[in-house]
């Protein structure tokens, strides 16, 4: 029995057709993840300093560490201050954004930078944020990489 060329074709086409369709089934969570779903509005003029679309895990500092341990926050040093309410106010910090030609003017005044870890849920790598504190403000590199500069009391963020 022989199979004409125009029935071969036909096949032809619904098998390609077949696999294309396939391969958009495998593709359509991405779809509309990406195209449909709307990410979460952030309200605020000013850049945050953490991403705030992002589920905290752990703050690393230098000299103290806040994680997230079953739900709870725990701090490596005691605290006056509830480890709570540090995290919600490291989470809501927003700065004014720093342009570069001004960064350039104040890096002579700036001392060491230091450095935080910021871990995320779902995150391999962690987010690190340089950052200078001198006697009027801080200069932190956000989680978009832009300087932001924020007003604010040491004891506001760390413990004391």
């Amino acid at each position: 029995m022989r199979v004409s060329p125009a029935r071969r074709r036909r096949w032809n086409n619904i098998l390609i057709l077949g696999i294309i369709a396939f391969i958009g089934l495998l593709n359509l969570p991405t779809l509309i993840k990406t195209y449909l779903i709307d990410e979460p509005a952030v309200v605020s003029q000013h850049p945050y300093l953490l991403n705030p679309t992002q589920d905290l895990q752990a703050l690393h500092f230098a000299n103290w560490s806040l994680e997230n341990n079953q739900g709870r926050w725990r701090s490596s040093i005691p605290s006056v201050i509830p480890e709570a309410d540090l995290v919600k106010r490291w989470q809501e910090l927003v700065g004014t954004e720093v342009n570069q030609q001004s960064f350039d003017d104040l890096k002579p005044q700036l001392g060491s930078p230091e450095t935080i870890e910021v871990w995320y849920f779902d995150q391999e790598e962690p987010q690190r944020i340089t950052f200078y504190q001198t006697p009027q403000f801080w200069l932190l590199k956000n989680w978009q990489g832009k300087w932001i500069a924020i007003s604010v009391e040491p004891r506001y963020l760390m413990p004391e």
